[in-house]
């Protein structure tokens, strides 16, 4: 094991996981997750800080919300859920302010 010399300064992980439609816990996040995943990274790509804050998709992160999906904000710690495409411009400058 070798530990990389890259590091991001925020990372941001994004549940795109999807759920069988007959599923007890409903499609998951993967009706939002992906559409989230992608405006997060046009945030990152526009503000030219993709090297600084990483976006990754996931799986199932334990949060399961009725509606839109879950994304971890590291190192905050902060565990965000309900989060929709259109929160991401929000999400992102909430990550990167002190």
């Amino acid at each position: 094991m070798t530990p990389s010399k890259f590091r991001p300064a925020t990372h941001l992980l994004v549940c795109t996981n999807a759920r069988a439609p007959d599923d007890p816990l409903r499609s998951g996040c993967g009706a939002h997750g992906p559409a989230v995943f992608a405006a997060l990274k046009r945030e990152a790509l526009a503000r030219a800080m993709a090297s600084r804050v990483w976006v990754t998709a996931t799986g199932c992160m334990g949060q399961c919300p009725p509606s839109g999906c879950a994304v971890a904000v590291y190192p905050r710690n902060e565990h965000l859920v309900a989060v929709v495409e259109d929160d991401a411009p929000a999400i992102f400058q909430r990550a990167i302010t002190p």
